[in-house]
């Protein structure tokens, strides 16, 4: 069975969305995602709404919340959450009630109103009681470990990672729908307030309002519905051990797992040259370098030399987040579902002024949890 994202929405990302309610962000998704597909709801079968742990929004079981304002009364609705990666697992959520024949269209909303939840409180309390609660301070102190374990072996330099800042945040001066927009240099960067060394203020993407919807189809009903479906070649989602000790800190080895699975499943054998574009979820800077050596789009330590070549920025021969990434916007448990969003429309030429010309086949990567959630997707114009 082949499954395609037949329509996609987003809200305009802020840091504050105070015109809206949390349930109105996640109607404005949708309302953008049906009508790109030209649906209502009467056309959909299933609704999976996608969201950050419970505190993040303040607002216990919301999906409730959000049924009538979502028009979901009277349909199958179930909430998936895993943090960062929440996104990618709605989706993956929906392609398995497709294929499990109990629907056929699933509509699937991700969204975070961080404005008005207790970050810092559910983040601090994520970890294990007794082995993980010396990170309260949140994912940052991981972060940064993780980062300093390759900057001398693998060369992931404080001056590399800027770079990536750079690339972001100019990719998103081009997306009407990103929070932040602003030109910045590495020397920005490297002055920037620090925050755990290595990270630097502009090493870590804002925190937004926002929400993203996607509908998926199966085969004919795709068809029928698209002249040009985005259709999925793959999809995984993978996890290791939520205590840092306990993790290989060179590289994701779950990110490693899912990327293999998803790029036997399409064919791809040779990345950097099988794609046409990329959309990474980086929560930190230095986790887009890491990145490109897990899915294999240079070999380890390749990374800091990619991204001074210039070929991940727009114009170059695998444009990275074309969109902005999460230095654009980061509504943390809607930000997988964008990067999925914003592959389906390079593909199907809707990206509008971050369009890469002629992009036919996408990869996406996504993250959650303590930073042990990996998924990766691939996109493509064409069926597999």
């Amino acid at each position: 069975m082949e499954i395609a994202i037949v329509g996609t929405g987003q809200t305009n990302h802020a840091r504050r969305r105070t015109d809206v309610s949390q349930a109105g962000l996640a109607r404005e998704a949708v309302v953008e995602a049906l009508a790109d597909a030209g649906l209502t709801m009467d056309d959909v079968d299933s609704i999976v709404v996608a969201s950050g742990p419970a505190m993040f929004g303040a607002v216990n079981q919301p999906e409730k919340w959000l049924a009538d304002a979502l028009g979901a009364r009277y349909k199958p609705l179930v909430r998936i959450t895993s943090g960062g990666g929440t996104g990618l697992a709605g989706a993956l959520a929906a392609m398995n009630q497709i294929k499990g024949g109990s629907a056929r269209r699933v509509l699937v909303v991700a969204y975070d109103k961080l404005s008005e939840g207790a970050l810092q409180a559910s983040i601090s309390t994520l970890y294990d009681p007794f082995w993980g609660r010396e990170f309260a301070v949140g994912i940052m102190g991981f972060a940064a470990a993780y980062w300093h374990a390759r900057m001398e072996r693998l060369g992931h330099t404080e001056e590399a990672a800027a770079m990536v800042a750079v690339k972001n945040y100019r990719h998103a001066m081009s997306n009407p729908k990103a929070h932040v927009k602003k030109e910045i240099t590495v020397d920005d960067v490297m002055n920037s307030r620090p925050l755990c060394w290595p990270i630097k203020r502009l090493d870590v993407p804002p925190i937004s309002d926002g929400a993203c919807a996607v509908i998926l189809a199966a085969d004919e009903d795709a068809e029928a519905i698209s002249e040009r479906p985005a259709w999925i070649h793959g999809m995984a989602y993978y996890c290791e051990a939520d205590n840092g000790a306990d993790r290989l800190m060179i590289q994701s080895e779950p990110l490693q797992i899912a990327a293999a699975k998803v790029y036997k499943e399409s064919g791809i054998t040779n990345p950097f040259r099988q794609f046409d574009v990329a959309e990474l979820q980086e929560p930190y800077t230095c986790f887009e370098l890491s990145y490109y050596e897990g899915l294999g789009l240079c070999p380890e330590g390749g990374a800091a030399e990619l991204i001074a070549s210039g070929d991940t920025a727009m114009g170059g021969s695998l444009p990275v987040n074309p969109s902005g990434g999460c230095m654009g916007a980061n509504p943390i448990g809607a930000t997988a579902l964008i990067r999925l969003a914003e592959a389906a429309m390079q593909v199907t030429g809707k990206a509008g002024a971050h369009q890469v010309e002629g992009a036919e086949r996408a990869l996406v990567q996504a993250g959650g949890g303590w930073a042990n959630l990996r998924g990766v997707a691939v996109v493509g114009a064409e069926k597999r």
